[in-house]
């Protein structure tokens, strides 16, 4: 085969500018005056004059090819944009890759209340729960049509989320029978929809039931009933059960907020006109082997469409031997309107003689394609017709797919597989006003093909039945759920779309960082847009037109619209893959192989037909941009904050300003209506509602500028501008798609081994700035990834630098537009035609550099060792060289302080085009092991400074890069990567080295390390808690070890833990150098080790606090950490808190206290405890129902009651009995007439009247807190009730009583999550990967409580030495109190049930350190709600443990 001639073309010759004219692709053509000389010599414009030019280059496009764009092209850019070059390469993103879609735990608790107006008589009803392949029935209630259940169901499922919320809950009602129940009414809702409402549920709510056989009859009963979905670290509120009789059914429905209350009947039309594409291979092994011994060509396919919805499917017919399918042909489904799921289900399924097999899978939204906002503004689900882009596994042909459940819609689609024509209506049947104009014209569609549905299926299978037996079953259809598949005629308004021809190009700049295991073979890269460019199949055209062996031979001429006497009739060659090279190891690094192509980067090319709608992309890319721009804006923000106060407010108000500039020109642009060809309804209706949205977006964005309503906080302006980025990533999205993803495969020996996916918009182009893809004509970055699992800790498979272009072809002279200057383009065709893009690129240039890569330290890493901590080392790689640092033992925030030195990188290309955008920086972290491989912890991507020979040397800054594993936060790493030309005298000439150390490891050089100071970190060591076992051992003899930028201090030993936890010396200090810069600060470490027989210590635990901002601390500054009490709500503590308040006692006197907190008095002498209550043991009793809440010899608490089982017993002040004696007879016999229970139910009704009043929730801003428990030991318990009187009068029905406080959430978050002013450090040990990461909780050995102060050391230190430290100043003894504990456990509510019937035999276990109750003689059958009503007493010393426990 004679080899294509080749002819280069070089970007620095002479021109004749008389004789230049503008060539197809941005290249130059010059005709040569000798003829003797061949070839044609281009240059790239850029080369030329790269500053001049430059310029010219940008608007040259938009004045030539605008006549002709998709939009309106009058102006030079729709946003303002900077005059500057635009950018060669992409942002830069630091996290390599995501994680996977992980499956999750979900629970689905649902509650059967009553039935109310079931319809029937003498029915015997039964409930029926059905989600997924799970059914659950509740017990059955005779001769009722208001039955009474009270029964709750639980179901587990595990999953993706996406997947899971597809799932249909289906709540039937039955009426009873021994042989066939008849279905009463059925209502139901996808879990999805439960769980986006608030608190993941719905409480209390009625849910309509209707019969699905006949939607004429209207309301079948009313079941209420509540759902909640809870998935693993979900919170549930309960919410208090209200009575029956004070709201009325028809207000109270199941149905999420701001749907109707009546919900009209709807049809669901899905219209499937055609699909092309789809894979031609059988799954069936048969039809195969006939396929390889006959020659059969007929492509190996019957596809079908199953479409489905709401719980129901319907499917069409099946197409033989079609890879092009065409069906015309409609689903149609009935439900309620708006329906309670919310996504389509589309699945192309192949027949096959066993099974079927799916093909790929797609899902619609329905609120991406409607509005659901009132009025003008709003619109129905419309869609289409539009094609639908379909993905899933790779097309390779072979018998058994390993990828199978990509196609199932599992996972991220790696290959397309073909596309389908769909259409979605819907139409009310309730014959309302404002729908009377859809329905019209819907009807007016539908007409033909009610005329088509006696006619035969155009014999297909089901063509045998006859016209009776179809129209009795239409009719029969027609007012029951039942889905409805019948074909319908095209309506003559729907023309055939206008298909455009796009070019794609790109070169590769890099191929590294490529797995060893994929092998040493040839290793080629291919790039495919649908079937374009895809070798296996080789599908160039859509539809049947041409077969993929003549499409390959067969060479698309291009459109040369206004191109002069350039050829026209040369065509472009398709070449979709690299040639394929023998990958080189990596120098420093066997496990990784690069492809050598230095100065010789090889390109793709090849033209695609779609539909003409890239203004939909257009849209898209224009609000993508405002969302992007709004988020690094908010990012700049935030790192404002830690430098300065005013500055982050006055850049937000900037930020705001410019996205309403930006939002105007888009509304401006978007109301002009553009008319635009192939527009559908939903096209027209999303413009308007992008426009609208945007509107609203401003208007509220003015209101935070002038601050109208309130003046808003930055962190509240910060919120609001995320939500504008939430709303505006919303309407991104589009729905109906057109150009296909693009796919990047790298082939090895042509077997697919990694891909990336790159959506087509990134990199479609277009003439107006604004409009353009955010990739277009850059160099991104693309770590490839292997095809469907990945295992944990998998590696890179390889890193690829491609230019990639995309445009409609009479836009093809801008493709080379962005490229590096400074190349020579190498054409290799048949024939010497200007018309075909370069198939490679020479950048000829080529100059010397040094890479010194400044390894300081990092922070946070993942613990990959069982003991808690790693062993971390880091690999830089940088093209074709790779260098490692040495390895940190046993930390997490290792501290290298080590320069790399990559010594001879040549790098070709414009000097100055390297400086501006160099090639990037990976950095890989993992944990060293003595055996087996090294276990990865994460990696992030930088870019180099880079410093010109010719320019003057400036040290660079350490800064921060983010790690990440996956989706995971690896921790941070504190360095800086330096690429310096080396000037022609050599080494010599870069800015000196300091000298190596032994091993010969250079350290960073000292005007790069930060500038270090010296501090003084003072430590609080108060004690250890809920230490677990290590090593099938208890902790015995804790010690805790600091450590903080490489200084430390030890903690005495806590001689034996179980007497007594705590440290007996408090507090010590030590000295340390650190970064005056606080940004830079390196992060402390609490080691806590145990100490074991013959000397030996183990470790027990570890913790890193990575930010020390919270711990610092002027120099003169007065450290009282009692001041944190009053704004922490210290007084909720169980635990140390109550020893705290002891040296407040003039604080909190000089200050009025808020009523909600308590003020004890301990006193440091023997503590006054009754004799009865140290010599009790913990016992457990029955509240009496009318007895004095308290005995005589538990008097310490008699004038208030306990706050709903918070312990506020333990005062001992001698003052108490001089108070006893004053209360009198009427004063007692009232306190007994009042039992515990009177005040608990005064307070539910107290609490209910409060919420009836401040409906919003924000309870006890206007009135005082006189619903709250009143303890203040100074005041006598007269005045105390004087005060209550004087509130209650206001509340009719409430006896005065001192009532309970009751919480409506979680006392967690309601306790400042039980934390008191000493800081409370959890210990982790094991590992933490990103299997386990949400299972952190299991990985805590135990907790350490202490603080720290961190100041800048004195000049004058003996003044500060003498005298106590300042953290220890205002600070309690820390030796054991002894107080008595309470515990009322009242009620139990929605518990899970553990036996068969669905019911469980609950009782009490309480714990509190080493003291265990069990109540299990009192257990109460068959209860999931059970009201317990019992009390305990506990004493207990307070060092013991911080947590009480109850256990049901």
């Amino acid at each position: 085969m004679e080899k294509p001639s080749k002819a280069k073309y070089r970007s620095r010759s002479s021109f004749h500018p008389e004789e230049t004219r503008k060539g197809m692709f941005g290249l130059k053509v010059k005709k040569k005056r000798n003829k003797a000389e061949k070839g044609l010599i281009l240059a790239n414009k850029a080369a030329k004059d790269s500053q001049g030019d430059t310029e010219a280059l940008q608007e040259e496009p938009s004045h030539q090819e605008g006549p002709r764009g998709d939009l309106v092209h009058d102006d030079a850019s729709i946003f303002p944009v900077p005059s500057a070059s635009p950018k060669r390469r992409s942002k830069l993103l630091t996290k390599i890759h995501d994680g996977e879609v992980r499956s999750q735990n979900y629970q689905i608790a649902i509650t059967i209340t009553e039935a109310r107006q079931l319809v029937g008589e003498n029915i015997d009803p039964v409930v029926t729960i059905e989600i997924g392949d799970e059914k659950k029935q509740s017990t059955v209630k005779e001769g009722t049509n208001s039955p009474f259940y009270n029964e709750y169901f639980v179901f587990d499922f595990i999953g993706p989320q996406v997947h899971l919320f597809d799932k249909i809950i289906k709540i039937s009602v039955f009426h009873h029978k021994l042989i066939g129940s008849v279905l009463i009414g059925s209502f139901k809702v996808d879990l999805g929809t439960v769980y986006n409402q608030p608190g993941h549920q719905f409480c209390n709510k009625w849910a309509l039931l209707t019969d699905p056989g006949d939607i004429r009859t209207g309301t079948k009963g009313y079941l209420k009933c509540d759902i909640s979905v809870m998935g693993k670290g979900d919170v549930l509120k309960t919410s208090p059960k209200t009575s029956d009789t004070e709201e009325p059914i028809e207000k109270n429905l199941l149905i999420p907020n701001g749907f109707p209350l009546e919900r009209p009947w709807a049809r669901f039309y899905v219209r499937l006109y055609k699909a092309e594409g789809l894979p031609k291979m059988n799954s069936s092994i048969m039809a195969n082997v006939t396929k390889a011994f006959v020659g059969d060509s007929k492509d190996l396919v019957d596809p079908f469409v199953e479409v489905s919805f709401a719980g129901q499917m319907g499917r069409t017919t099946v197409q033989k031997n079609c890879a092009d399918p065409v069906w015309h042909e409609q689903v149609i489904f009935k439900e309620m309107f708006p329906p309670l799921c919310r996504r389509v289900k589309i699945q192309v399924w192949d027949e096959g003689s066993m099974n079927d097999v799916a093909l790929a899978t797609h899902f619609i939204d329905l609120k991406k394609i409607s509005n659901e906002q009132d009025g003008d503004k709003g619109f129905l689900p419309t869609f289409g017709p539009a094609w639908i882009n379909l993905y899933g596994s790779p097309r390779n042909h072979s018998l058994m797919d390993d990828y199978q459940e990509m196609n199932e819609g599992f996972g991220e689609g790696v290959s397309f597989r073909g596309r389908i024509l769909v259409e979605i209506a819907v139409e009310i049947l309730s014959g309302r006003a404002q729908e009377s104009k859809f329905s019209k014209a819907l009807k007016e569609l539908k007409l033909p093909s009610k005329d088509k549905d006696s006619k035969s299926s155009k014999g297909k299978d089901k063509a045998d039945k006859t016209e009776d037996g179809k129209s009795q079953q239409a009719s029969n259809k027609t007012n029951s759920t039942e889905v409805e598949v019948e074909s319908f005629d095209v309506p003559p308004e729907i023309v055939p779309e206008k298909n455009e021809e796009f070019l794609l190009f790109g070169a590769f700049f890099e191929a590294t960082m490529i797995d060893r295991k994929i092998g040493d073979k040839p290793i080629s890269f291919e790039v495919s847009i649908g079937n374009f460019g895809n070798l296996i199949d080789g599908g160039s055209h859509h539809g049947s037109k041409k077969s993929a062996e003549s499409a390959e031979e067969d060479l698309l001429p291009l459109l040369h619209e206004g191109q002069g006497d350039v050829a026209h009739d040369v065509p472009i060659p398709m070449a979709s893959t690299t040639h394929p090279e023998k990958p080189l190891v990596t120098e420093g690094n066997r496990n990784y192989n690069y492809l050598p192509f230095e100065a010789k980067k090889p390109c793709v090319y090849f033209i695609s037909s779609w539909g003409d709608q890239t203004f939909r992309l257009h849209w898209s890319n224009m609000l993508e941009k405002m969302a992007d721009f709004l988020e690094e804006s908010i990012e700049e923000v935030r790192e404002l904050i830690k430098i300065s106060q005013e500055a982050p407010e006055e850049k937000m108000k900037t930020v705001l300003s410019d996205f309403i500039s930006r939002s105007s020109a888009f509304i401006s642009e978007a109301e002009k209506k553009p008319k635009m060809l192939n527009q559908t309804t939903l096209d027209k209706k999303r413009l308007t509602l992008c426009w609208q949205e945007l509107e609203a977006m401003c208007k509220e964005a003015k209101g935070i500028i002038q601050q109208q309503k309130k003046k808003l906080s930055v962190d509240e302006m910060i919120h609001e501008a995320q939500n504008f980025v939430e709303k505006i990533r919303f309407l991104v999205d589009e729905p109906q798609h057109t150009i296909p993803d693009v796919f990047i495969w790298m082939l090895s020996n042509n077997r697919r081994v990694a891909y990336a996916r790159i959506a087509s918009k990134d990199l479609l182009y277009s003439p107006v700035a604004g409009q353009m893809g955010k990739h277009c004509g850059k160099i991104k970055t693309h770590f490839l990834k292997p095809p469907g699992k990945r295992p944990a800790g998998w590696s890179v498979q390889a890193k690829v630098d491609v230019y990639l272009w995309l445009g409609s072809i009479k836009h093809a002279s801008a493709i080379l537009d962005n490229l590096p200057v400074g190349y020579e383009a190498e054409m290799s065709s048949k024939g010497a035609g200007t018309n075909h893009p370069p198939s490679n690129l020479l950048y000829q240039e080529q100059h010397v550099f040094q890479l010194r890569a400044h390894m300081y330290q990092a922070r946070g890493l993942i613990a990959a060792d069982s003991n808690g901590l790693s062993d971390p080392f880091a690999k830089v790689t940088f093209l074709s060289h790779c260098q490692t640092t040495k390895i940190i033992s046993q930390t997490l925030s290792p501290t290298w302080n080590q320069m790399l030195l990559f010594n001879d990188l040549v790098l070709h290309g414009d000097v100055k085009e390297l400086a501006e955008s160099p090639p990037l920086v990976v950095v890989e972290l993992y944990d060293s092991d003595a055996v087996g491989k090294p276990e990865y912890l994460g990696a992030t991507v930088a870019a180099p400074v880079v410093k010109l020979a010719d320019q003057d040397y400036e040290p660079p800054r350490l800064c921060y890069h983010p790690i990440f594993c996956g989706n995971l936060s690896g921790g941070d790493l504190l360095a800086v990567f330096e690429l310096l030309q080396v000037p022609p005298s050599g080494l010599q000439g870069l800015p000196p080295v300091e000298p190596p150390d032994i091993t010969q490891i250079y350290p960073v050089p000292a005007n790069i390390r930060p500038v270090l100071s010296k501090y003084r970190v003072e430590v609080l060591f108060w004690g250890v808690r809920e230490m677990k076992k290590v090593q099938l051992l208890s902790v015995d003899r804790p010690q805790a070890l600091i450590e903080c930028g490489g200084q430390g201090v030890k903690s005495c030993v806590i001689q034996s833990y179980k007497n007594n936890p705590n440290f007996s010396i408090q507090a010590d200090a030590f000295e340390v150098e650190l970064p005056e810069n606080e940004l830079l600060h390196p992060p402390l470490s609490i080691c806590v080790v145990d100490w074991r027989a013959f000397g030996r210590s183990t470790l027990v635990g570890t913790y890193t606090i990575n930010y020390l901002k919270q711990f610092l601390c002027k120099l003169r500054e007065p450290l009282a950490p009692i001041t944190q009490v009053d704004g922490t709500q210290p007084g909720h503590d169980i635990s140390d808190s109550l020893t705290a308040t002891e040296s407040s006692g003039a604080h909190s006197s000089s200050q009025d206290p808020p009523a909600d907190h308590i003020y004890v008095d301990v006193e440091p002498p023997p503590t006054v405890v009754p004799d009865s209550a140290q010599a009790q043991p913990a016992i457990l009793v029955d509240v009496p129902d009318s007895s004095p809440m308290l005995e005589p010899e538990h008097t310490p608490v008699a004038q208030e009651p306990p706050k709903d089982g918070k312990p506020k017993d333990p005062r001992k002040p001698s003052r108490r009995s001089t108070k006893r004696r004053k209360r009198t007879i009427a004063d007692e016999s009232a306190e007994n007439v009042i039992d515990w229970w009177s005040k608990y139910y005064a307070s539910l009704k107290k609490a209910q009247k409060a919420k009836e009043r401040n409906p919003k929730g924000k309870k006890g801003n206007t009135e005082a807190k006189p619903d709250e428990v009143v303890v203040d030991i100074e005041d006598g318990p007269k005045k105390k009730k004087d005060k209550m009187l004087k509130k209650k009068p206001k509340d009719d029905g409430i006896p005065n009583l001192a009532i309970l406080q009751i919480y409506d959430g979680d006392l967690e978050s309601e306790f400042n999550n039980f934390e008191d002013w000493v800081k409370t450090f959890e210990l982790f040990r094991g590992k933490s990967t990103e299997d386990d990461h949400g299972l952190d909780g299991d990985r805590v050995i135990g907790k350490f409580k202490g603080s720290f102060c961190i100041y800048k050391s004195p000049q004058d230190s003996s003044s500060e030495d003498s005298g106590q430290l300042r953290i220890q100043q205002g600070i309690p003894p820390n030796h054991p109190v002894t107080v008595l504990i309470r515990v009322y456990i009242v009620a139990a509510f929605n518990l899970s049930p553990a036996d068969p019937d669905g019911k469980s035999d609950p009782y009490i276990v309480i714990k509190l350190g080493k003291t265990e109750i069990k109540d299990r003689d009192k257990y109460i059958p068959k209860q999931l709600n059970p009201v317990f009503g019992r009390t305990s007493f506990i004493p207990h010393n307070y060092w013991e443990s911080t947590m009480c426990q109850a256990h049901c």
